[in-house]
């Protein structure tokens, strides 16, 4: 008698494969969907970030009793009195815009003042 073809088309140890590639794409989709996630939280946390420091910079432009320009200007002129100068805030009273105290070195209320050359 002559051996003849299994009814069922399957080859042996297709479905010992089918399982294994199924367990591979369940991973892969796993380590997908965690990329995502973890791609929303990066995105989500880099927004706050931005909003607490983008509201407060811009709550005190706006609240600044000078306009906008001549505060970032004042600003600006924080680091040192060459700063200042180059802005066109120096030399600055108590209560302008440029004058800092850490700039005014004798305390007697103008920062950055020119002092006389020595000859």
């Amino acid at each position: 008698m002559e051996h003849l073809a299994s009814p069922d088309p399957v080859r042996p140890g297709a479905e010992r494969r089918l399982r294994n590639l199924q367990r591979r794409f369940f991973a892969a989709s796993a380590r997908r969907d965690r990329t995502i996630k973890v791609r929303w939280a990066v995105a989500a946390l880099s927004a706050i970030a931005i909003l607490l420091v983008v509201y407060p910079a811009i709550w005190l432009l706006v609240s600044s009793p000078w306009p906008v320009t001549t505060t970032l200007r004042h600003i600006g002129s924080a680091p040192n009195c060459p700063f200042a100068r180059l802005v066109g805030l120096a030399p600055a009273r108590r209560g302008q815009p440029g004058y800092w105290r850490h700039h005014d070195r004798d305390g007697d209320g103008i920062a950055c003042e020119p002092w006389p050359s020595r000859l």
